[in-house]
């Protein structure tokens, strides 16, 4: 299947997650103890998902179930500092370093370790994207010092992991498992930690919501069908595509389709500056193509 079909399926499955998590949010409420609770049915779901579509046999090694853990580990650091900078900050600045990060430093990664040709056409697209991603979030962003530091953290944090990603894919020096196996690893890797840390949490933010499991169980299932699905689509497409191409297209595909979710079902309202950013995103993106 081609690559590049891969990675738009992979973004279409994104918007999804988004829309579930967001349901699950307006029930469950956004507190760490809420998101935890997330993380750990999300990973059950998502291992048995792939236990059967492997057949109930999974192949590891310890290459590989040290990159998952590390992963998840990684995940779970950015995930909670997040929480801070949200609660003390505002979204958009967590989202524009998050973005960022997740396709700068693979790009960066890719040339630097892997060989990757610069070209033209790529680099404008990466500062056309980025520049997207900082003029969406122009107006909202926090100036505390304190706040960006945290920012700047979770910008290598998710770009280690994708990078992370990569390398497992492309690695010759060390086994590794194929990528439904991998997301296997992942899952349970992530419901591990998750499961370790959920003890020491109190709630944050918005005050946490008492539903019943059974109210939000096929949105978390979804979720998470979607969220092992396009992981596994990302993971078959570093395999053949380059990080300076993959991710920079993850990060425009995910922009301009959520920005779609916001607009057709949450009906928000975007500034002429918003709709300009999108734009500028759609054409970054087509330029590694």
């Amino acid at each position: 299947m081609n690559s590049y079909f891969l990675i738009v399926l992979a973004d279409i499955l994104l918007a999804v997650i988004l829309v579930c998590q967001k349901k699950y949010q307006e029930k469950a409420g956004t507190s760490a103890k809420a998101s935890l609770k997330y993380t750990i049915l999300s990973g059950v779901f998502s291992a048995l998902i792939f236990l059967v579509i492997n057949g109930f046999t999974i192949n590891v090694t310890l290459f590989s179930i040290g990159m998952a853990t590390l992963f998840s580990v990684m995940l779970t650091i950015y995930v909670f500092i997040g929480f801070g900078i949200m609660k003390n900050g505002n979204f958009s600045l967590y989202t524009l370093f998050l973005m960022s990060g997740g396709m700068v430093v693979p790009y960066v990664y890719g040339v630097l370790f892997l060989e990757e040709k610069l070209n033209f056409a790529r680099i404008l697209g990466l500062i056309l994207i980025v520049a997207a991603i900082v003029l969406f979030n122009l107006n909202k962003v926090s100036k505390n010092k304190k706040q960006l530091v945290l920012c700047f953290l979770v910008f290598l944090l998710n770009g280690a992991v994708s990078a992370l990603s990569k390398a497992h894919q492309v690695s010759v020096a060390s086994l590794t498992v194929s990528s439904s196996d991998f997301v296997f690893l992942v899952s349970i890797s992530k419901i591990v930690i998750s499961l370790l840390v959920f003890p020491f949490l109190k709630g944050e933010g918005k005050e946490e919501t008492k539903v019943p499991i059974k109210s939000v169980i096929w949105v978390v299932f979804v979720a998470a069908a979607a969220d092992g699905l396009s992981y596994m689509l990302q993971l078959m497409g570093a395999v053949k595509l380059p990080a300076t191409v993959l991710y920079p297209l993850v990060t425009g595909g995910t922009i301009i389709l959520s920005s779609l979710v916001d607009l057709v079902l949450w009906k928000q309202r975007f500034s002429k500056k918003q709709y300009i950013s999108v734009a500028i995103a759609f054409l970054g993106t087509l330029l590694f193509l």
